[in-house]
């Protein structure tokens, strides 16, 4: 898809899956205010209602190995519509829900289908954004998730509380669909890739052929194991450790969204004057930051930790996923799929250990440790994100990686 051949169409298309990454984003974060409602309306538990948080999560993670060689068979943009059309139907379906059994499976159906978009729009961004300008764009995509899970939790608590839990899943499926509506009348949605691979696993071997790869995703597995894991319980810590009120939580917590969807609109200007590795240690730095200040008094330290944690974690993390949208030209669907893969399997596994960690050892020792951590992923992942990803043979500075197969022409408006 050469963005120079085809006028404004690219770039259209691309805010077209930014407003479809904001409807996921949403969508993955909407169980969390609604829960109480939930479990209440079916006369269940919180821990019962809880399993369609885990119904939509299990396969979001899971069929990221699925959407990426079957995007590299039949066309990015094809893939996204048709599991973004089945996400919407999903989520429509949630809200008519009469049993928590059928909305679990609801749930599940939306988190299968739903987990196609964002990695997607990432490979679309690779294809048709030139590399030096590629940390804009997905700028902007860090910018509507973060928009996405505060209003999750704003506008579904609202809506919980003064009109019914289904009223925000109706808001969402209508959205979705008309996102999906939009994105039909554009040409590039019925393109298919130039070359398909001979087989469905074809991506998958090209993806890995190259050991340094390897070593990236299992680097990417660390980030999702002490990062993710560790800002699963920014909420817990802020209830059991600091007995905060739930209000207070949700306002400490919006702060950390608040800060990312800021980082979002300055990562282009800050990945043109840094570059990738000072990138990932600014960023690494000011997770460090957050997680040092967590060891502190709650107040004014937590809401500080939040404001840190959001910027710092959105400028090293995007500087990771655009290497991944470079790492396998010819497979990119299925290395950045790998990428998002790699990041929730990290996750599920961190969350596990540092639960482990909170109960058997208290939670200011857990948090130590994971600083610790942190520190050493972040020096070793600014030294080895060249060695491990560098894209071109040719590119001998420091974030050059130009992609030479696209004129730039899409996405103008990042372009300044």
């Amino acid at each position: 898809m050469a963005s120079n051949r085809a006028g404004g169409q690219p770039e259209r298309t691309f805010w077209l899956l930014v407003a479809a990454i904001f409807t996921v984003a949403v969508n993955s974060q909407v169980m969390n205010p609604v829960l109480p409602a939930v479990a209440e309306d079916f006369d269940a538990s919180v821990s019962g209602a809880g399993l369609a948080v885990t119904a939509y999560l299990l396969p979001y993670g899971a069929l990221q190995l699925l959407y990426g060689p079957l995007a590299d068979r039949v066309g990015r943009v094809q893939v996204i519509v048709v599991a973004l059309g089945a996400a919407a139907l999903g989520t429509l379906l949630c809200a008519i829900a009469p049993s928590l059994n059928l909305l679990i499976a609801f749930r599940f159906l939306t988190g299968g289908t739903a987990a196609a978009v964002i990695p997607l729009t990432f490979t679309y961004i690779g294809d048709t954004i030139e590399y030096s300008r590629r940390q804009a764009a997905i700028g902007y995509t860090a910018m509507s998730l973060s928009l996405g899970n505060v209003l999750a939790g704003a506008l579904g608590g609202f809506l919980a509380a003064f009109v019914s839990w289904r009223a925000i899943f109706i808001i969402i499926a209508a959205i979705s669909g008309a996102v999906v509506l939009l994105i039909l009348r554009e040409p590039n949605a019925r393109q298919r890739p130039a070359a398909t691979p001979r087989s469905f696993l074809e991506p998958i071997r090209s993806a890995i052929e190259d050991r340094r790869h390897i070593g990236y995703y299992l680097m990417i597995v660390v980030e999702g194991t002490i990062v993710l894991g560790a800002f699963s319980y920014f909420g817990l810590i802020l209830r059991d450790r600091d007995e905060f009120s739930y209000a207070a939580i949700g306002v400490i917590i919006s702060l950390y969204g608040l800060t990312s969807v800021l980082a979002g609109r300055l990562l282009g200007s800050l990945a043109a004057r840094l570059g990738e590795r000072r990138m990932i240690l600014f960023g690494g730095a000011l997770v460090s930051i957050a997680l040092a200040l967590m060891l502190a008094p709650p107040l004014p330290f937590f809401p500080l930790a939040m404001i840190t944690a959001g910027f710092g974690y959105v400028v090293m993390h995007t500087t990771f996923q655009t290497r991944a949208t470079e790492l396998v030209p010819s497979a990119r669907a299925t290395g950045v799929a790998i990428f998002a893969f790699s990041l929730f399997m990290g996750g599920s596994l961190g969350s596990f250990v540092i639960a482990q960690g909170f109960d058997r050892i208290g939670f200011n020792p857990t948090l130590i440790g994971v600083l610790g951590v942190t520190v050493a992923f972040v020096l070793f992942a600014a030294w080895a994100i060249l060695p491990l990803t560098q894209p071109h043979q040719a590119a001998a500075r420091e974030g050059a990686a130009p992609d030479r197969r696209v004129g730039g022409g899409s996405a103008g408006a990042l372009r300044k």
